[in-house]
């Protein structure tokens, strides 16, 4: 079969998929065995005999590959190979032995707005035990409706998104999207592939409703980007990739008066910027790169990583300089976004001299700057062509290995536990939990209260997982 099926789109598909674990309730071999013979494919590592002890060692004993791993992985022809094999691949995620139905409905609705336009459509093709199976037919391609999805006009997406939250029950969602004064903030443009414009959407809200939602704004920026991510699933050049949700200021404040709050705000040894108990990442960027750097704050969000983005213009305003500063000096950690002029900004040296004044980590993410001065000797992340949930990821990892940051991100992980407000939430944070070495006795027994106290990390399912992190972090 021939390649109908673009690099674009491909790329598109690899993007709509991030964070789906495509391989559903089965293990990563056990999925891959329905298509590959994997135990003939040859082992990236020369360790290995084959592409699944390939596999085995670093997806479940090292978990040093990311889960995207098998698009770009040259063995299995997902990115260069022939439509057949992707198609092959994409309609065996959705077999009710490796997914629910309903989950496999939604992947079904977003796989095919992105398919359209190269001439194909997922259809239902059988049943087994009752429920869909999943093939493909040629269709007439069609463009993608981007243009007509995506508008400067955003109160009507507002208003569908807040119909949308009626229905999950979501009170504070609905609340938000109900009485919030929507804007669309410029764009920013990355040139790569053809050039793709990002926008922020930001939700300004009455003070009084602000105050409401308290520590539940970063999950609900999250869920209101989610949200629009499946409303807005075409393939398009510009991208609604950002969410946030801000009060709206007080005219009738005089200046003076503002200024003595930030300063006590300050002051104060927890700001409240900073989402109680997550770690906290100062976000050192260029004004021209900030849609996209709130974009990775709230990627950041799923690994209980509180980051702090300045959204406005820096004019030389006092009381936002307070407010970094404030910032400044209570984060944990920062991760500095070296783009082009990010060396010639007057505000971003000096957070970096900041930093390096009282000895936080510092880690670069190249975008288009490599580190110079006193962070020259850290290589840090390449960003390029990479998507934000890769990004966000590494940043993780980096924080998650690091001696200066090491046990703060433990200790947010547990807290997360703790916390989790779901099944699906308790399970993913004991994932990450996994990745952990050497965690401290006193946050063991945490992990082993946290069973008994919270009901939705008993739901998770995930008791015997987490007894095994107790006994391998135990004999580590």
């Amino acid at each position: 079969m021939p390649q109908n099926i673009s690099e674009i789109t491909r790329r598109d598909l690899w993007e709509a998929l991030e964070g789906v674990e495509w391989w559903g309730r089965l293990s990563e071999v056990d999925f891959l065995k329905r298509l590959y013979q994997v135990d003939q494919l040859p082992s990236t590592d020369p360790r290995f005999r084959n592409a699944a002890q390939d596999i085995a060692q670093h997806r479940v004993a090292n978990y040093d590959w990311p889960e995207d791993w098998v698009f770009h992985d040259d063995r299995f022809d997902l990115s260069n190979g022939d439509d057949e094999t992707l198609l092959r691949f994409l309609t065996e995620m959705l077999h009710p032995a490796v997914r629910k139905e309903e989950d496999a409905e939604r992947l079904v609705s977003t796989i095919n707005g992105l398919l359209r336009a190269d001439g194909y459509h997922i259809v239902q093709n059988g049943a087994v035990s009752g429920r869909p199976t999943y093939g493909w037919e040629r269709v007439a391609p069609t463009a993608a409706k981007s243009d007509t999805h995506f508008t400067k006009d955003v109160v009507p997406l507002v208003a569908a998104l807040a119909e949308m939250a009626q229905y999950d029950d979501s009170e504070l969602e609905q609340a938000v999207l109900r009485h919030a004064s929507p804007r669309l903030e410029e764009p920013e443009y990355d040139n790569w592939n053809g050039g793709t414009y990002y926008y922020t959407l930001t939700l300004l809200v009455p003070v009084a409703l602000f105050a409401r939602l308290g520590t539940a704004v970063s999950s609900l920026e999250q869920r209101i980007a989610k949200r629009i991510e499946l409303v807005l699933r075409a393939p398009d050049h510009k991208r609604l990739t950002a969410v946030v949700i801000q009060p709206e200021l007080v005219a009738v404040r005089k200046d003076i008066e503002l200024t003595r709050v930030i300063s006590d705000r300050s002051d104060s040894p927890e700001p409240q910027f900073w989402t109680p108990g997550l770690f906290r990442l100062f976000l050192s960027h260029v004004t021209s790169f900030k849609q996209r750097t709130a974009a990775l704050r709230q990627a950041l969000g799923r690994y209980h990583i509180s980051a702090f983005v300045a959204h406005d213009m820096i004019e030389a305003g006092k009381l936002w300089q307070r407010e970094i500063e404030a910032a400044l000096k209570s984060m944990d950690a920062m991760v500095a976004i070296l783009t082009p002029g990010f060396h010639e900004s007057k505000w971003t040296d000096q957070e970096i001299g900041w930093a390096l004044g009282r000895g936080v980590y510092i880690l670069p993410v190249r975008k288009g700057l490599d580190p110079y001065g006193f962070i020259a000797e850290v290589q840090g992340i390449k960003a390029d062509n990479k998507t934000l949930g890769a990004v966000a990821k590494e940043i993780f990892t980096s924080l998650l290995l690091h001696p200066k940051t090491r046990e703060r991100i433990h200790e947010a992980l547990v807290i997360g536990l703790e916390n989790s407000g779901s099944a699906t939430e308790a399970s993913a944070t004991v994932a990450l939990l996994e990745r952990a070495s050497s965690l401290r006795p006193s946050l063991l027994r945490r992990i082993g209260d946290a069973v008994e106290r919270n009901q939705h990390v008993r739901a998770s399912g995930a008791t015997d997982r987490i007894r095994l992190i107790t006994k391998a972090t135990t004999a580590g």
